[in-house]
């Protein structure tokens, strides 16, 4: 099975690059953490990354040295991704404006490279500004291969994204009783457009929830994304790799 996005270089647990995994995708959020993490990358075997500037991060990005500095390592051939960029006015950390800039420059590189690109988005309680936004952006973009990582169940966003063809990805959240609009749009997307992920050490899914997460448990999501949508966990994983194997290019 894959993780196809997660952040081992916060999991504490020696054992997060689960070996018993196809393939899993780092995530880095800075330049700091994206070195951090290729280096993690390059000692496991199934292990690959992307890199790039977290929304809530994005006022690094007008500094011309971090972005050379990404622009560096996103040429090496265990990077299979650029991000993750996108929209998020839950902390108020940054101004959307900063996050738009950022955002372009990340898009740009990810075409340039021919990366997949990976978006967050995150709006604030009760609003949907960074997914108004978010839609904006990847319209004008033009970029064909991206992922809407962690996605939040916005109709709208749900509607342009598969519009672009770009995949959208469940994590542990999918499980959590409550998220009724993530259930109801995991229902309806077509196979060839959903991925799953961790997003480790965040969001773990029932019955490990309240706990730290570890890529290993996407097998929870997956069972639980097989039973919504009345299809078998042998299914569910095998298009889903699929999916994650050919947005990501892995060479596996």
């Amino acid at each position: 099975m894959i993780d196809s996005h997660c952040h081992l270089d916060s999991c504490k647990n020696d054992d997060a690059a689960d070996s018993s995994l196809k393939a899993m995708v780092t995530v880095g959020t800075s330049l700091e953490r994206s070195i951090n993490s290729l280096a993690i990358a390059n000692n496991y075997p199934n292990v690959w990354l992307a890199v790039g500037i977290h929304p809530n991060n994005a006022s690094d990005a007008k500094d011309a040295k971090i972005r050379q500095g990404i622009e560096k390592l996103a040429t090496n051939d265990t990077v299979v991704g650029i991000g993750e960029t996108g929209f998020d006015n839950y902390w108020d950390d940054e101004t959307f404006e900063t996050q738009a800039e950022a955002f372009i420059w990340q898009a740009e590189l990810a075409k340039k490279l021919d990366k997949a690109l990976i978006l967050h988005i995150r709006d604030k309680q009760g609003k949907e500004d960074a997914s108004l936004l978010a839609m904006k952006m990847i319209r004008e973009s033009g970029v064909s291969r991206g992922i809407l990582h962690c996605f939040n169940g916005h109709e709208g966003l749900l509607k342009i994204g598969l519009e672009q063809n770009w995949m959208i990805s469940f994590a542990g959240n999918l499980s959590y009783k409550k998220a009724s609009e993530l259930h109801k749009a995991a229902q309806i997307i077509p196979q060839e457009y959903l991925m799953l992920e961790t997003d480790s050490p965040y969001l773990a899914p029932v019955p490990k929830r309240g706990k730290r997460n570890t890529p290993a448990y996407v097998r929870h999501t997956a069972a639980f994304l097989a039973e919504l949508r009345g299809e078998s966990l042998a299914e569910v994983e095998a298009y889903t790799d699929a999916n994650a194997i050919k947005v990501y290019k892995l060479p596996i």
